[in-house]
């Protein structure tokens, strides 16, 4: 009885590990079997939600876009200059963004570089990434996680509210059914990375909070 109770919902899942599979194996992304619950259990929950915000799909795909757009104007010390070697995208946790950028940034380049996709677990597996995204699950870890690749090059993003003021480099922030974002020059250039004039010109720049390392 326990079993038929939950089968509707196993089925529902089911269908979403498929489904993503077929397209992180077509495009290449690395991407175990554990992270595929992560990934999308949060699209699971959404239920109606979903019916009365048409705008949270496009959000989604414009942050990721703008990630993408981002990711252009960023410069990254040591980075091999042959460009066949990837520029390595690792998500930490889990939200409906996660699964975004993963499928557009797999099917993309960066300034003629394929973009190896990649999911962790642990802050420190993010360590030898150019990008780290946080996903909502683990907003709540912000410092720890921050602390784990701080002195590296690692353009730190997140979707979670006041990301740039506390010690990331790059967070998104919604107003209705716009996306801007904010970027902590600060924190970046203390890491080794060289943001463009133009990238910084089209950002909301913010300071560090106080109290923040």
């Amino acid at each position: 009885m326990i079993a038929s109770r939950k089968s509707p919902r196993r089925t529902r899942r089911d269908g979403w590990l498929r489904r993503t599979r077929n397209v992180v194996r077509s495009r290449g992304i690395f991407l175990p079997t554990w992270a595929f619950a992560c990934v999308l259990g949060a699209v699971m929950g959404s239920g109606n939600a979903s019916a009365q915000a048409d705008p949270p799909p496009d959000l989604n795909q414009a942050k990721a876009n703008m990630l993408w757009n981002i990711a252009k104007f960023v410069e990254w010390p040591a980075l091999p200059t042959d460009r066949s070697q990837p520029l390595v995208f690792t998500i930490l946790g889990e939200d409906d963004l996660a699964a975004d950028l993963a499928g557009l940034l797999s099917s993309r380049t960066v300034n003629g570089r394929p973009v190896f996709v990649r999911f962790a677990r642990r802050p420190q597996d993010a360590r030898g990434s150019q990008i780290l995204y946080l996903a909502a699950s683990e907003s709540s870890q912000i410092g720890p996680v921050l602390a784990a690749v701080d002195t590296s090059a690692v353009l730190t993003v997140s979707d979670a509210p006041g990301f740039a003021t506390h010690g990331g480099m790059v967070g998104f922030a919604t107003d209705g059914t716009r996306v801007r974002f904010e970027v902590n020059r600060n924190v970046a250039e203390r890491n080794g990375l060289k943001l463009s004039a133009k990238l910084l010109s089209l950002a909301h720049l913010v300071p560090d909070a106080p109290g923040t390392p």
